[in-house]
């Protein structure tokens, strides 16, 4: 007997959902051909209205970028295939409009949708990966893409979108700091977090339309929180557009030459002080380019619209299917998948196979109960013969191809738990078919070569043990849903319920699923995202996992990944958003954590489940990743403020959500044999912190493990220097500080450490740069940490003090004058030269 009691209806009408998708970075499917980008796929959200100027505001937006890409690269990249995903429910034209093919909403390039309670139009691009890394996509607004009044002037929407390009594509970083706006340079003088230094401006206080000078903090001679660095809207520089791409003059991103080593943002803090156009000019895009484009840089455009969806499900019936039970868990969660997965409207046909395949049903499109029942009793309920993936591959292309004649854009479901060593016969039909398929490896001895089908097609992976006392089959076919549809009309699993069992006396393995779908549309599902990234067969697996409700970030969640493995029990990982090992950036609703224990070859299944705790868990703001407008400019002594930046008070928001719970199947990772078992050394300490009081430097940081971060690290390595990028370059040259007394504590720990600093030469306004390094016990040491800067400076006078704050004045006020003079006498000279060369034609 089961009874379950429902424990999460607080508000009425107020549901939360859970959608899990799995993505391998380094399938994006961008390609550079003849140094243009093709396949670059931008996706309207499903529940957009339809609006043809937001189609024609997105292609010109695109065509400008193609200009100022091709400009920022040295002639070297431009857009030249662009495909615009048009929703499902739009009207349109067939004749004008394609149907997509591995295209989706959930796999775009770059995503157009509302933002939750109208937080911002900022764009922004989701990004948690390492210096180099892709990120995962773009996000714009309908509102940023169609208010041409506010990016004409703030946002040129074709220079935003090349900034936040370089993120997506080149994963390099923003050079402002909202945290961090002002910093001492090593001369002493306060400057603004800029790239590159040649940038000019005033700073200066504004509330409302009034501007005042900025008044500076005594004890840090830096501007106090309410100033702000306004550039001039002429520039002498060029570069940076990882910094202000909105200046007229910025064309450039910050090279060798131009960058600010100084600056602390987070391109120096995650490239190790490397500049952006460094960083670009190294990425697989420029080792397929040969010499600069010549030609037409106007990209090319297609639509594409998604349909209903249709999908086929292939499922193995041959003899090892009658093994462990596997006949009857197939049946178990294929039930579910029909009864309450599969979205109303779509079209579902089911094929079984062995060493042939039969055909179960033709397409069918679920509209009622009716409709749903009949399909599950259609199910195989037994197994005999043997393997033949190909044949139910072919027979699930006939199948779909009753919709409408193509393959373009229908999903297939293969689940198989067979060996089969000709499955590679069937490649060039699924490579040019169009479709998705999606596959699910039962047991330890599915063909290798099964998810291949996948890769080729941009589908999803999953594996399931023959562990009884596991979900893994029901998790994989939860797992399928649709990456065109509404959100809203999506089911998932839910929590938290109480269930009460009486068992009669028998040992019994019970599983219970319970479904839902949202109570209000108006209210966006908290969704859940799952990545999962190695670099090469050397590096580690990172597990990062994205939880957010209507694109806002959810922080303070307990997320964990569950990971079956070929043979032994399930490991449990705690994801962490705390800015530490393996995760990027703190509080910012991504929550990661490497993974070490593979332990043998085979499929290692993962499956995410996310609690959330009422009163600790909570929407935020999205405070980094974003391309920034100008706050305004100065021109000819005045500050023109951009009315349009909207800033966002975490105040507003509604802050604290209710309790939840979602388990979700976050795919499968594959090994194959030989695959090496590496002893990983320590994370990179990336929080390394200091302060100075008196002669002593008090320094403190979180500790590493041995293996990245897991268990301890074995001992330390500081080191000081008077020069940045010493310890950058040449770090064991620097001088050490002895170290040896310290043990290192376990990951996650606070280690901190005194410095008793006594120097007879040290100068008022002198800087010392610190650095650290962690070693495992086989002596491999972690990546340099990030570098500190200790400054030495005795506190002003107060009389003193207004000295030194109107020269930071007089200095502002006579660079802009310098900059305005050259500007002047260049044009004088033109005019002079213009006039000369009047009186020679007149002569």
């Amino acid at each position: 007997m089961l009874s379950a009691v429902k424990m999460f209806d607080r508000i009425p009408g107020l549901l939360f959902q859970c959608i899990l998708n799995v993505c391998v970075l380094n399938c994006s499917g961008v390609t550079v051909v003849n140094n243009g980008y093709r396949n670059i796929v931008i996706a309207i959200n499903p529940r957009i209205q339809h609006n043809a100027k937001l189609i024609e505001n997105i292609k010109e937006m695109v065509t400008e970028a193609s200009s100022y890409l091709y400009q920022a690269t040295k002639h070297q990249l431009y857009f030249a295939d662009v495909k615009i995903l048009l929703p499902a429910s739009w009207p349109w034209n067939w004749t004008q409009v394609q149907r997509p093919t591995t295209q989706s909403f959930e796999k775009a390039n770059v995503i157009i949708a509302e933002s939750y309670l109208k937080h911002g139009d900022v764009p922004y691009t989701l990004q948690f990966g390492g210096c180099g890394e892709k990120g995962r996509y773009i996000h714009f607004t309908p509102n940023f893409i169609l208010n041409d009044e506010m990016t004409s002037i703030y946002c040129p929407k074709g220079k935003v979108f090349v900034h936040e390009w370089a993120h997506l594509r080149w994963g390099v970083f923003s050079e402002y700091n909202d945290l961090v706006p002002f910093y001492l340079s090593e001369s002493t003088i306060a400057e603004a977090t800029r790239c590159s230094f040649s940038i000019k401006g005033v700073i200066a206080e504004c509330r409302g339309s009034s501007c005042s000078p900025c008044i500076f903090d005594e004890s840090t001679r830096l501007p106090n929180k309410d100033c702000t660095f306004f550039p001039m809207k002429n520039q002498p520089s060029s570069s940076s557009i990882m910094y202000l791409q909105g200046l007229p003059s910025v064309v450039e991103f910050c090279d060798n030459a131009t960058h600010n080593v100084e600056a602390p943002n987070m391109q120096n803090r995650m490239c190790n002080y490397r500049s952006t156009w460094d960083v670009i000019s190294k990425s697989e895009d420029f080792r397929n380019v040969y010499s600069a484009h010549t030609g037409s840089v106007k990209p090319t455009f297609t639509l594409l619209q998604a349909k209903e969806r249709v999908l086929c499900l292939v499922l193995d019936v041959s003899g090892s299917m009658s093994q462990a039970n596997r006949i009857v868990r197939l049946r178990q969660a294929a039930e579910i998948f029909l009864l309450q997965i599969a979205e109303t409207g779509s079209q579902v046909g089911i094929v079984t196979f062995n060493s042939m395949a039969t055909i179960q049903t033709h397409l069918r499109k679920i509209d009622d109960d009716k409709v749903r029942e009949e399909l599950v009793k259609l199910l195989p309920t037994s197994a005999r013969g043997g393997t033949s993936i190909c044949a139910g591959v072919e027979a699930g292309f006939e199948v779909v191809r009753g919709n409408d004649s193509s393959t373009n854009g229908d999903e297939i479901v293969v689940l198989t738990d067979g060996q089969d060593n000709r499955i590679s016969a069937c490649f060039p039909e699924v490579e040019r078919s169009g479709a998705v398929i999606h596959t699910i490896a039962l047991g330890p001895s599915a063909a290798e070569q099964l998810e291949e089908l996948s890769n080729m097609t941009g589908g999803l992976q999953f594996a399931a043990t023959d562990n009884l006392d596991t979900s893994g089959l029901i998790d994989s076919f939860t797992g399928l849903v649709s990456g065109n549809s509404d959100s809203s009309q999506q089911a998932i699993q839910i929590g938290t319920w109480i269930y009460s069992i009486w068992n009669p006396g028998r040992k019994q393995v019970i599983t219970v699923i319970v479904t839902s779908r949202p109570a209000d549309a108006q209210i966006p599902p908290i969704k859940v995202n799952g990545y999962f990234n190695r670099r090469d067969s050397t590096s580690p697996m990172i597990s990062n996992v994205e939880v957010s409700q209507g694109f806002l970030p959810v922080l303070n969640a307990n997320v964990t990944a569950i990971i079956e493995r070929p043979s032994g029990l399930p490991i449990e990982l705690k994801l962490s958003d705390d800015g530490l090992g393996a995760d990027i950036v703190r509080n910012d609703g991504i929550y990661s954590k490497y993974f070490l224990n593979f332990h043998g070859s085979g499929r290692y299944s993962v499956k995410v489940r996310v609690q959330g705790i009422e009163g600790t868990t909570r929407i935020t703001v999205r405070k980094r990743g974003q391309g920034m407008c100008l706050p305004g400019y100065s021109e000819n002594g005045h500050i023109k403020l951009n009315e349009f930046i909207n800033e966002d008070n975490e105040e507003d928001f509604p802050g604290a959500l209710w309790d939840f719970i979602r388990v979700q199947a976050g795919g499968a990772i594959s090994l194959p044999v030989g695959t090496p078992v590496i002893d990983f050394p320590p994370s990179q300490i990336r929080d390394l912190q200091s302060a100075l009081i008196e002669n002593k430097i008090d320094l403190e940081w979180t500790a590493p493990g041995g293996d990245y971060d897991q268990g301890s690290a074995s001992r330390y390595e500081i080191r000081m220097s008077d020069k940045l990028l010493q310890l950058r370059d040449n770090f064991t040259n620097a001088l050490l500080i002895n170290m040896e007394a310290m043990i290192p504590q376990p990951f996650g720990s606070r280690e901190t450490e005194t410095i008793h600093f006594e120097h007879p030469n040290l100068q008022n306004g002198a800087s010392i740069y610190f650095a650290i390094r962690a070693y495992d016990k086989i002596n491999q040491s972690s990546e340099v940490s990030n570098i500190i800067k200790v400054s030495y400076f005795v506190p002003l006078a107060k009389d003193h003090w207004y000295t030194f704050v109107w020269l930071q004045i007089v200095i502002a006020i006579v660079g802009c004058f310098i900059v305005l003079l050259i500007i002047w006498i260049v044009g004088r000279k033109i005019k002079m030269k213009a006039s000369k060369q009047e009186l020679m034609d007149n002569l």
